[in-house]
């Protein structure tokens, strides 16, 4: 990696171990395994940080997400092709969901800015329009409300995610049938989501 990376990378676990106003330039770059100085050169701030922690983070499964809903495919492949993508992507960075909705609600405004400025919009406009031309072709239901499908996608498969020790503990699993569950939730969350969405 080069310095610049090794520098995201360890500002990524800083800011997620810690928390933004917690995190600190200086065990940023000890994680770097730089000085403080060279960490200045190539940012200046933290806040300069975090939206290049965001750009990085949020492009890739932003642009993941986009591919899929933009590609050929039938609809209902591009759910389940979308849910298996975004699951693993969450699998992979399980703190992120409350990092960012404790930025959200530290400052919605700044949060908003800061993600406008790393050049990372939602990837939902694709499904939307989908949700649309299904509609019309009668695929879909009429009277389904999109915002809908985004919010339980979202939901069905980050809660499990954020709320780690309280499904360990509900269903007494240990880390491997944890894991397990969230893998087989890919499944189970595609067919809730499309039984929903299909017009009766």
């Amino acid at each position: 990696m080069t310095t610049e990376d090794k520098i995201i990378e360890a500002a990524e676990t800083e800011m997620l171990e810690c928390g933004y106003d917690a995190a600190r330039m200086r065990s940023i770059a000890e994680k770097a395994e730089i000085n403080k100085g060279l960490l200045h050169y190539y940012f200046k701030s933290k806040e300069a940080l975090l939206t290049r922690v965001f750009q990085k983070t949020f492009s890739e499964i932003f642009k993941t997400l986009g591919e899929v809903f933009e590609s050929d495919k039938p609809f209902f492949e591009k759910i389940e092709l979308a849910v298996n993508q975004y699951s693993n992507f969450l699998i992979r960075h399980p703190r992120l969901p409350l990092f960012i909705i404790s930025e959200m609600n530290r400052d919605p405004a700044k949060h908003r800015a800061r993600m406008k400025k790393a050049g990372v919009n939602p990837p939902f406009g694709g499904l939307l329009k989908e949700l649309e031309e299904g509609k019309k072709k009668g695929l879909v239901r009429k009277d389904l409300k999109a915002e809908h499908v985004v919010l339980n996608m979202i939901g069905l498969i980050m809660f499990p995610i954020i709320a780690k020790p309280m499904v360990m503990f509900m269903n007494d699993l240990n880390l491997a049938d944890y894991k397990q569950l969230l893998h087989d939730r890919k499944k189970i969350v595609s067919e809730i989501l499309i039984n929903d969405i299909k017009a009766k």
